[in-house]
């Protein structure tokens, strides 16, 4: 029986046990930020996501969702956030996943554990 990835990260020393609790309890809520479900869709890159979120900062105090400045930004259409934030309800997310988007593990830590997880 292969071993679960939150066994994994916790025996190899890159977690705490409070971090896989806190990620377990985010996966669970299904709350991936929404630029990194399009990154993980290959929709947006990591500097359009940091490029729209320097722009949805910069508006001095006015309100705008972040599906809203990457649309105004022409980094996605309407339709692909209306499909993220479908997507973002609906998740419970992957452990390895959420831990990188938390910054707990990078995301060669999370492809070593990946490969490890899969000879076991």
């Amino acid at each position: 029986m292969a071993a679960k990835f939150g066994e994994l990260v916790l025996e190899l020393g890159y977690v705490t046990p409070e971090q896989i609790s806190e990620a377990i309890q985010r996966q669970q809520q299904g709350k991936y930020p929404l630029g990194q479900i399009l990154v993980h869709f290959a929709i947006m890159t990591q500097h359009q996501v940091d490029e729209t979120l320097a722009y949805q900062q910069s508006r001095n105090g006015e309100h705008i969702t972040f599906g809203d400045a990457a649309i105004h930004l022409g980094f996605i259409t309407p339709a692909q956030r209306d499909d993220a934030l479908q997507y973002q309800r609906t998740s419970k997310g992957v452990l390895g996943d959420l831990l990188v988007t938390l910054g707990f593990i990078t995301e060669t830590q999370r492809n070593s554990v990946l490969k490890l997880q899969t000879s076991f």
